[in-house]
């Protein structure tokens, strides 16, 4: 999956989410409120990186993200199902 496929996923389940929510749906209340926070995660995430870092500062803090990543979409696959 490349990013825009990754981007265009993400859109469709939120876009869903939020149709669910407009019905009334609590349980689509409660996966919106978690997702907002994994995304939050996400951009504290890619804060990290500085104009000044090196390839190997950048490769340290990518493996972090990888293992932040893993976690996310193992905490989506919990929320989805």
């Amino acid at each position: 999956m490349n990013l825009e496929e990754l981007a265009d996923t993400v859109e469709e389940y939120l876009m869903d989410l939020l149709a669910r929510v407009d019905d009334g749906d609590e349980e689509a209340l409660e996966e919106l409120k978690k997702a907002k926070i994994y995304f939050e995660d996400l951009v504290d995430a890619f804060s990290l990186l500085k104009d000044d870092d090196t390839i190997d500062s950048i490769k340290e803090k990518f493996d972090e993200l990888s293992k932040k990543f893993d976690k996310f979409l193992m905490d989506i696959v919990k929320v989805v199902g």
